[in-house]
């Protein structure tokens, strides 16, 4: 039923762009984050058909575990993170640039998902896990985000991460505040 679901919502309701060569470009980003290749754009969703104007971008960020909460703002963190959406579409990262340092303990573990990344994109294989369900099947317990208004964010979808790229195994969910135009990332590990 599941699969079923999955398959009507992507060719139905929802019109969902993908592009390899567009999802390496950095041209979603907001300049001062431009060079960065911390950056996996999994998927590019066009929700048009469900009123949502922006293109939401599912993005994995691999994250070094030594990154200091500093560099995050609010209650962000390497497992919850935000993304603003600017006036001219282009996201810009709510932490700092200093949460992408990779240290040297890290490198190695940056580079394997940077690979498993960029052979998911040659492949195709990265669409097949983006769930597309109603609202999100937490692993440990709901952490839905609330927006400035202190409403919950809108849900868009859920990856299990440890299936295309980590070796790790955490899913990902995506969330969107239309008012705010903020895109929050949330993990959750097994």
């Amino acid at each position: 039923m599941k699969k079923i679901l999955f398959f009507s919502l992507l060719t139905g309701l929802l019109s969902c762009t993908r592009n390899n060569e567009d999802l390496e470009d950095s041209s979603w980003l907001t300049t001062e984050f431009a060079e960065s290749e911390n950056f996996f754009v999994l998927e590019t969703l066009d929700l048009s058909s469900q009123g949502i104007k922006d293109s939401i971008h599912v993005i994995y960020v691999p994250f070094d575990p030594d990154t200091e909460e500093e560099a995050f703002s609010g209650n962000d963190n390497i497992d919850n993170f935000s993304f603003k959406i600017e006036s001219d579409g282009k996201y810009r990262p709510l932490f700092n640039k200093s949460a992408l340092t990779v240290g040297k303990d890290f490198n190695e573990y940056f580079l394997e998902d940077l690979n498993a990344y960029r052979k998911a994109l040659a492949d195709n294989k990265i669409s097949q896990w983006i769930n597309l369900t109603d609202k999100p099947e937490w692993w440990q317990y709901d952490e839905t985000p609330l927006n400035s208004r202190g409403k919950p964010m809108k849900f868009i979808c859920q990856v299990d991460m440890g299936r295309i790229i980590v070796n790790d195994d955490c899913r990902l969910f995506v969330f969107y505040d239309e008012m705010d135009r903020i895109v929050k990332c949330i993990y959750q590990r097994d």
